[in-house]
Parts: C-alpha cells; sequence; structure tokens
C-alpha cells in the first residue's frame, strides 16, 4: 500500500454545508477527530475560507449549492472515509451519505419547542457536535487568526441580517458609533452582507460622524474574517459573524433581541439582552414581531450595551 493511498483510507469525513454560525461550532469537533488522522471538511464553497482556519489536519472540500446530492457522493467515494460525521442532519446529507454508516447530528425538536416556551434551555451546540463525533469533552470554537488590529482602537458593529427581528436597529448602531468615536476616539467599521448595504449605509449616516468604515461583504466570507481579526472589540447580534469573532479571539459583545443564549449557540458570557420576556420567540430570529411591539428591539438603551461592551476590554 503507498503512503498516498494510506493517507486516502484513514481520512475521515465531516459535513456541515452552512451556515457561518453553524460551521464555526463545528470546528471543535473536527479539530478534535483530527487529532487521529486527516478529516476532509464537506462544506458549501462559499465557507472554505472559514474551514481553512480549523488548524492542522482539517482540510475542506467544497460543496456546491446546486446538485448537493450528487457532489456528496462523489466527494465521499473519492477517498472513502474510515468515519463519516454529519453534523448537518438534513435531508440533503442523509441522502448524500446513504447507506454508509454513519455519526449524525439529530435536532431534539421537542426539547426546542419546550425551551420556546420558556421551559430550561438547549445544550450547547457545539457541545453536541462534539458529542456527534463521539467525544466528551467540548472545547469552544478557535479559528486560526492570521492578523491583528493596529495601533488605533478599532471597534466593528454588526449593522443588518437576514433575520430582522434579530439584528441591531440601525438607530442603536448609529448611536452605538457616535459613543465609540466621541468618547474613545475609535476607528468605527459597520460590518454587514452584501445584501446589508442599506441598512449599513442608513447607520453610518444616522451616527453623523466622518469617517466611519463600512464593510458589506467585500472579499466573501475571507473578507469578513480579515475585517473581524482587526478589530479590538466587536459588537453584534446573535449572528454568524458574532460566532467568527469570538472564534478569532477579538473580544465579542452579542446582543439579543428575539433569540436568546437558551437556543444553545451561546454561554451567557459577553452578552447583552434579551430585553424583552417572550425572547426567544423564533428559533431563527423571525422577520415580525408576533406580540407587534418589538419590545426586545425598542427597548435595546445604547449606552447599556457601549459600557457592557467597553467592559470586555478594559484592564
Amino acid at each position: 500500500m503507498t503512503s498516498s493511498s494510506r493517507m486516502r483510507s484513514e481520512a475521515s469525513a465531516v459535513l456541515r454545508l452552512h451556515s457561518l454560525g453553524d460551521v464555526v461550532l463545528c470546528q471543535p469537533a473536527a479539530s478534535l477527530l483530527a487529532k487521529a488522522g486527516e478529516v476532509r471538511f464537506l462544506v458549501s464553497d462559499a465557507y472554505i475560507p472559514l474551514v481553512e482556519r480549523f488548524g492542522p489536519g482539517v482540510v475542506p472540500v467544497g460543496i456546491p449549492e446546486r446538485g448537493t446530492v450528487s457532489a456528496i457522493r462523489r466527494a465521499l467515494g473519492s477517498f472513502r472515509p474510515v468515519r463519516t460525521v454529519d453534523l448537518q442532519g438534513s435531508i440533503t446529507t442523509m441522502l448524500g451519505t446513504w447507506p454508509g454508516r454513519v455519526s449524525r447530528f439529530r435536532m431534539d425538536r421537542r426539547h426546542r419547542k419546550r425551551v420556546m416556551r420558556g421551559e430550561g434551555a438547549m445544550p450547547l451546540r457545539y457541545g453536541q457536535f462534539c458529542r456527534t463525533a463521539g467525544f466528551a469533552v467540548s472545547p469552544p470554537p478557535v479559528l486560526e487568526r492570521r492578523s491583528g488590529p493596529a495601533g488605533t482602537f478599532s471597534v466593528g458593529l454588526v449593522c443588518g441580517g437576514r433575520w430582522r427581528l434579530k439584528s441591531i436597529p440601525e438607530a442603536v448602531v448609529s448611536e452605538l458609533a457616535r459613543l465609540f468615536y466621541d468618547l474613545d476616539g475609535a476607528r468605527v467599521t459597520l460590518i454587514g452582507g452584501p445584501e446589508d448595504a442599506g441598512a449599513v449605509e442608513r447607520a453610518a449616516a444616522g451616527a453623523c460622524r466622518s469617517g466611519i468604515g463600512r464593510f458589506c461583504g467585500e472579499g466573501g466570507v475571507a473578507g469578513l474574517l480579515d475585517v473581524l481579526e482587526r478589530q479590538h472589540l466587536v459588537v453584534s447580534p446573535d449572528s454568524g459573524p458574532a460566532h467568527a469573532a469570538r472564534a478569532l479571539g477579538v473580544p465579542t459583545l452579542v446582543v439579543f433581541t428575539s433569540t436568546s443564549t437558551r437556543l444553545g449557540f451561546w454561554s451567557s458570557e459577553g452578552t447583552a439582552g434579551p430585553f424583552a420576556p417572550c425572547s426567544p420567540c423564533h428559533r431563527h430570529g423571525g422577520i415580525r414581531c408576533p406580540r407587534g411591539n418589538e419590545e426586545c428591539r425598542t427597548s435595546i438603551l445604547p449606552l447599556e450595551v457601549y459600557r457592557a461592551a467597553r467592559a470586555l476590554v478594559e484592564p
């Protein structure tokens, strides 16, 4: 047997196609598996730059958005993994891995429904991923950091997002930008994706300060990681960029509105909110307030958020 064929036969496969935050939360499981041999991590093409920072022994394998099932089957067939761990647990990944033996993450939906009714909390998701992979330990996610901030105190404020109720209101982002600019002389960057360009511009205009930086997804995930790791501090809603920033080692305040730490994606450290007793009201964040008043967003006091964020970096 050649050395190349041994490498092929000893590799494990991990599947998590999307989304940004969930892929970040897979890092501990992939890293632990990589201690025993190479891990091929099957992920949507857009997130390859993220998996490239998972650490030694973890190799990303890109899966296109179209023809996903056949692409998964081709990828797995190309190296015949000794073990397959499916951390997506979707119909797509089930079909793509059939009929092989697979360790598969399964969401306890009954438990989640109880949590949504205000009963208890979900276990931490990255811990669940580690247990699916066969590990009792569950260290938090860590991404390789390739650069750092410059001398000027730099603050990234994440603006917008797919789920509107989960976002920080633009007026709050504007006020936070003013506070960091006026009180700390900070270099402030508003961070969003391509679809958040309007929200970023409105928040920047509302800040009424010159020199506010803007990032709207230029360079994809690689560009986002580069911007995040250049900050001294990040303030973000419950979002993928927040998970990435925290895993990069950047002090990050996560501001909760319509979601909650009880959903299992975060521990309680370094968080603010939720600011309404009805949270969480939607497992993803939601678009419309069930009560019609958006109390979880309108109750945010920018000065309190500023102080909570500033406390993360004060000596």
